[in-house]
């Protein structure tokens, strides 16, 4: 009996104003890797958004999907990417330049073919269906108030991920595209936007105030 291949499940995204829309192609059962970071960059981004009530959840942390770069793609508004690197690093952070609904956050280059799709602008039901419910926590010591007993992910089992996604991706280079960057020269679609160190420096003194706020309320 020649087995039967699962077809792809979709979730589509699009943002506040309609601006961006794409969709994401997952595999049943998924591959990729749920995680909520409660890292204070995370939390910077938020913040430099403005919608830090939108995105971090009651203790301070993002829902983020861990996927191949080449499952998402972009069908209206590339022309409406903007990112930014709060930390001046690799690290970008992606979003519509009009209404700063979130996007994803990834490597500045096609070489790292993965990409952290920030799950607060999905539907959370649909979501659950197509990437899982299990979640798993990094840098909650960054976060507010107390979570509870919630499993951490291992930070060698993460690289790993990364490491592997690499290496299968030097031998099919489909796996590098991605609706962020620029397929022949491996660029970024959109110029990166690096913040100063006061601007830097004002986020940080807005997310300890919000985190204050949010241990109170627990």
């Amino acid at each position: 009996m020649t087995p039967t291949t699962s077809p792809p499940q979709t979730l589509e995204f699009q943002c506040e104003c309609g601006a961006i829309q794409g969709v994401v192609r997952e595999s049943f059962p998924p591959n990729g890797r749920r995680l909520v970071c409660h890292c204070n960059d995370c939390q910077a981004f938020a913040h430099y958004l403005g919608r830090e009530k939108q995105i971090l959840d009651d203790h301070a942390g993002t829902h983020v999907y861990q996927m191949d770069s080449s499952k998402f793609t972009i069908s209206k508004g590339q022309d409406k990417l903007a990112c930014v690197t709060v930390t001046g690093g690799p690290l970008l952070r992606w979003y519509c330049a009009s209404c700063k609904t979130p996007i994803a956050n990834t490597l500045s280059s096609t070489r790292f073919p993965f990409l952290s799709l920030i799950l607060s602008a999905f539907d959370q039901g649909k979501t659950d269906a197509v990437v899982g419910s299990a979640v798993e926590h990094v840098s909650i010591p960054s976060g507010a108030g107390d979570p509870g007993k919630v499993k951490t992910a291992s930070m060698p089992s993460m690289l790993w991920q990364l490491l592997v996604r690499v290496l299968k991706a030097r031998f099919n280079s489909e796996l590098k595209k991605s609706p962020l960057f620029d397929d022949a020269t491996g660029k970024p679609l959109a110029e990166p936007i690096k913040l100063e160190r006061s601007e830097r420096l004002a986020i940080d003194e807005k997310a300890d105030i919000y985190r204050e706020v949010l241990a109170e309320a627990q």
